[in-house]
C-alpha cells in the first residue's frame, strides 16, 4: 500500500457505511486501491474527489451474469455496461459459447487470462462440471479460484449447459460441501417444462405469452424442493438462483429452519415485469424461468422487505433482437440484458418508493452477494476493503433509452422507463472507470477476483 499519511485519493460526500448509516459530509481516504479510513474529519491526499451533496455507495456486486451467452457481447461490453450502472464486480456464469463450459482447470485459467485482458470492472468466476467423469475436478477448480459451482436441473444445451442427473448431483453436492464454495442451481423440472412446451406447440399456441404459460410455477417449486433436499443430506451450501415465485423462498426459509445452509436470489426482471410484458414486448421479454403474475411480483417485494430474499441480480444474458423477435416464441432465445440497470432501477423502484430502505438495498446488491460468494473485500465501505465505490445522485431523474446503453446488443427491456437516482461516477480500486455518462475505464482495468479461502 501507499503511505497512509499521504493518501492517493480522498473523497468528500455523504458516505454510506454498512447498515445504511450515512456519514453526512464525510471523508474517505484511499491508498493502494484500498480504503484507509472513513470519518467526519477533513482529509488531504494527492487527489480530492468532491462529491458533496451526493451519496457515496459501495460498488454493486452482480452475482449472476452471462458475459458469453452471446459471443458478440463478451466480457468487455458486459463490464463496461456494469461500470455505467455502478457495478464494480460481476460473478460470471460458466456456460460459455461456443461450447466452452468452464469445467476444467485449464478452461478456468484460460478465462482468467481473458478477464485480466478484457474486463473493465472486476470479475469472479463460476465453474461447472459435466454429467459424467471424475468429480475430483471440483476441488481442483475451487483451489484455482472458482467462486462457486453452477448446475441445472433442465437441459439448455447438451454440451455447454447440460442437465445434471439427480444421482450425479447428490455425489457432487457432497464434494462441493468440502470445498466450502456454494453450489448454485437453475431450478426447473425438465419433464414438466418439456411436456408442456410440446403440448403448446402441438396446439399452435406459440404467441409470446405462451412462453410463461408453458413453464408453470410448479416446475420451479418442485425442482427447488428437490435441490434443497440434496443440500440437507449433503451439507452443501445451496444458492438458489433467479427465484420467480414466493413459494421458492418459502421453501428456502423452511429448510433453513431445519438447518439447511441455503440462500436465494431473485432478479430485477421478476420484480419489475410481469408476464404481460410478453404481450407488449414479445420475445424481448423471454427469459428462463419466465416472467410471472402480478401477485407473484407483489409477493417477492414483500419477501424482499422481510429478508427472505438474500440478493438481487440481473441474470444478464443478452442477445441481438433477431434472436429474440421470432414468429414462434419457442424459437426465441431466452435472456435479457440487465448489467447496466440492476442497481439504479432497484434503487428507483425500491428505495424511492419506500418498498425497501437504503440498508436493505445495499444488502441485496452489494454486501449480500459479496458475502455469499466469499468476496470479503467487496460490497462495503470499510477500512481495508477494495476502494470500489460509486457517486450516486439520489434525486436525478432520467429515462432508460436503448441508444444510451453500453451493451453491444443495443437494447434494454426497460426502454422508456423513468428512473429516479443515477450513477454519477464509478470507481474501481480508487480509479475512475465511468463519469457523467462516459466510460473512462478500458479493458484490462478490471481483474479476476478470487474468493477468500474457506
Amino acid at each position: 500500500m501507499s503511505d497512509t499519511g499521504n493518501p492517493d485519493l480522498v473523497v468528500r460526500g455523504d458516505i454510506v457505511r454498512p447498515g445504511g448509516t450515512i456519514v453526512r459530509d464525510g471523508w474517505m481516504s484511499v491508498s493502494g486501491g484500498r480504503i484507509i479510513e472513513i470519518g467526519e474529519t477533513p482529509l488531504q491526499g494527492a487527489e480530492t474527489l468532491d462529491a458533496s451533496g451526493h451519496l457515496v455507495l459501495p460498488g454493486f456486486v452482480d452475482a449472476h451474469v452471462h458475459t458469453r451467452s452471446c459471443v458478440d457481447e463478451g466480457i468487455s461490453a458486459t463490464t463496461r455496461a456494469a461500470a455505467a450502472g455502478g457495478t464494480t464486480t460481476i460473478i460470471d456464469m460458466p456456460f460459455d459459447k461456443p461450447d466452452r463450459p468452464v469445467n476444467s482447470v485449464d478452461r478456468l485459467e484460460s478465462k482468467v487470462r481473458d478477464v485480466d485482458a478484457e474486463a473493465v470492472v472486476d470479475v469472479a468466476l463460476y465453474a461447472t462440471f459435466s454429467p459424467s467423469g471424475d468429480l475430483g475436478v471440483l476441488m481442483e477448480l475451487a483451489d484455482a479460484g472458482a467462486a462457486g459451482f453452477k448446475v441445472s436441473t433442465i437441459e439448455v444445451d447438451p454440451i455447454r449447459f447440460p442437465r445434471i442427473p439427480d444421482g450425479r448431483l447428490y455425489e457432487a453436492f457432497q464434494v462441493i460441501a468440502e470445498t466450502g464454495r456454494p453450489v448454485a442451481a437453475h431450478q426447473e423440472n425438465q419433464e414438466i417444462v418439456f411436456a408442456q412446451a410440446d403440448a403448446f406447440r402441438a396446439r399452435g399456441d406459440t404467441a409470446p405469452i405462451n412462453h410463461a404459460l408453458s413453464r408453470p410455477p410448479v416446475a420451479e417449486a418442485e425442482a427447488a424442493g428437490r435441490l434443497l433436499e440434496l443440500a440437507y443430506w449433503s451439507g452443501a451450501h445451496l444458492h438458489m438462483v433467479h427465484g420467480t415465485i414466493p413459494r421458492t423462498f418459502d421453501l428456502i426459509d423452511w429448510n433453513r429452519s431445519q438447518g439447511v445452509s441455503a440462500t436465494g436470489e431473485t432478479c430485477l426482471q421478476y420484480l419489475l415485469l410481469t408476464m404481460d410484458a410478453l404481450r407488449e414486448l414479445g420475445g424481448r421479454a423471454k427469459c428462463n424461468p419466465p416472467l410471472r403474475s402480478q401477485e407473484a411480483v407483489d409477493g417477492l417485494w414483500a419477501q424482499l422487505r422481510a429478508g427472505s430474499v438474500d440478493i438481487v441480480t440481473s441474470d444478464h444474458s443478452p442477445y441481438p433482437l433477431h434472436r429474440k423477435e421470432t414468429a414462434d416464441i419457442f424459437d426465441a432465445y431466452a435472456g435479457l440484458p440487465g448489467a447496466e440497470t440492476l442497481g439504479p432501477l432497484l434503487y428507483s423502484e425500491g428505495v424511492t418508493t419506500g418498498r425497501i430502505d437504503l440498508a436493505r438495498f445495499l444488502e441485496l446488491v452489494a454486501s449480500g452477494p459479496a458475502a455469499v460468494f466469499g468476496l470479503s473485500r467487496k460490497g462495503q465501505l470499510v477500512p481495508d476493503a477494495d476502494a470500489d465505490f460509486i457517486v450516486f445522485d439520489p434525486d436525478a431523474e432520467w429515462t432508460v433509452q436503448d441508444d444510451q446503453t453500453h451493451y453491444a446488443v443495443g437494447w434494454s427491456p426497460y426502454h422508456g422507463r423513468d428512473v429516479r437516482g443515477r450513477v454519477v461516477s464509478t470507481w474501481l480500486g480508487g480509479r475512475c472507470v465511468f463519469r457523467d455518462g462516459s466510460l473512462i475505464g478500458a479493458p484490462g482495468d478490471g481483474s479476476f477476483v478470487r474468493p477468500t479461502p474457506t
